[in-house]
């Protein structure tokens, strides 16, 4: 079952505290300035306008895509996930359309959330679900802020702006980060992102205190006149040691493109997902006890 951070397995998973250096050093947005520093202002001044502008906002859209590549001894996994989505604040209400592709295999669902239920269709059964009603809080739980709450993602990027760049782009307002992961910025805004992308919290802290950040670049754009964020950029690469004393590099990519602040559609939960059978969706501790073939035997099994 995904939201956002469904993805939390298929590529690794939590990320390592790297030892915090001085300052970045490889890229336009990468030396650490001063709190008065005329370039540091100007990036903080953008992403305050931004915060200021969807701060509030009682709906929005959302295409996100995001791609994993771990290699671990010489052997390479992929992933990747496309999310197109529809929220209203509150209630929160979401619609959205996943497909996700592990190693070939494509999977694909349309789902809807509400305060009471969490609904799901398969297009290749051409067959719908819902979540039992206990489970729904879970779902919820697992929601990222980039999806539902974007303000809050820019919240926790202001601590930072003193390592980003700013400038315009097409008509838009731009600030940027490209480091080499040396820095305390390039540490937290990672992480940050694997919480979303990769559920790192979950992780064992020998696991996450395995992670190096070896790169990153972070890039938002603004629309011009409303200061509304229009797109976030992140693309990174660490290493991380889930078997002791071997690390894995993992590579990954995250694109979301935001539109339609307050001006997202009603959403509608179709009646036949109301009525369809409940479920009891696979978390990653079953998954783990089951295994490969247990998952295969439980896939293969008639409704």
């Amino acid at each position: 079952m995904l939201v956002v951070a469904g993805c939390t397995d298929s590529a690794g998973g939590e990320q390592k505290q790297a030892s915090p250096g001085p300052n970045a050093t490889g890229g336009p947005a990468q030396q650490e300035k001063g709190a008065d520093d005329p370039a540091a202002k100007k990036a903080e001044d953008v992403l305050k306008q931004g915060i200021e502008a969807v701060k509030g906002a009682d709906s929005l859209e959302f295409a996100m895509v995001l791609k994993q590549e771990m290699v671990t001894d010489g052997e390479t996994t992929s992933m990747s996930m496309s999310n197109d989505g529809s929220v209203i604040v509150d209630p929160l209400t979401i619609k959205q359309s996943t497909v996700n592709e592990y190693m070939g295999e494509k999977s694909m669902v349309d789902s809807y959330l509400t305060a009471n239920g969490y609904y799901m269709y398969d297009p290749s059964t051409k067959a719908w679900s819902r979540v039992l009603a206990t489970e729904v809080p879970k779902v919820k739980a697992s929601l990222s802020d980039f999806q539902i709450a974007p303000v809050k993602e820019l919240e926790k990027i202001l601590p930072y702006t003193a390592v980003f760049s700013s400038g315009s782009e097409s008509g838009s307002q731009v600030i940027e980060y490209n480091g080499t992961g040396s820095d305390k910025a390039a540490d937290a805004l990672v992480r940050d992102l694997l919480r979303s992308t990769m559920g790192i919290d979950d992780l064992e802290a020998s696991v996450r205190d395995s992670i190096q950040v070896s790169s990153l670049d972070y890039k938002l754009i603004f629309e011009e006149k409303t200061g509304r964020l229009k797109q976030l950029v992140a693309t990174s690469q660490l290493t991380i040691e889930y078997d002791p004393g071997n690390p894995s590099t993992l590579k990954q990519s995250l694109t979301i493109d935001y539109s339609k602040w307050n001006e997202a559609a009603p959403i509608i939960v179709p009646e036949e997902a109301k009525n369809a059978p409940e479920v009891m969706p696979l978390d990653q501790e079953l998954m783990d006890a089951l295994g490969e073939e247990g998952m295969e035997d439980l896939e293969n099994m008639e409704p």
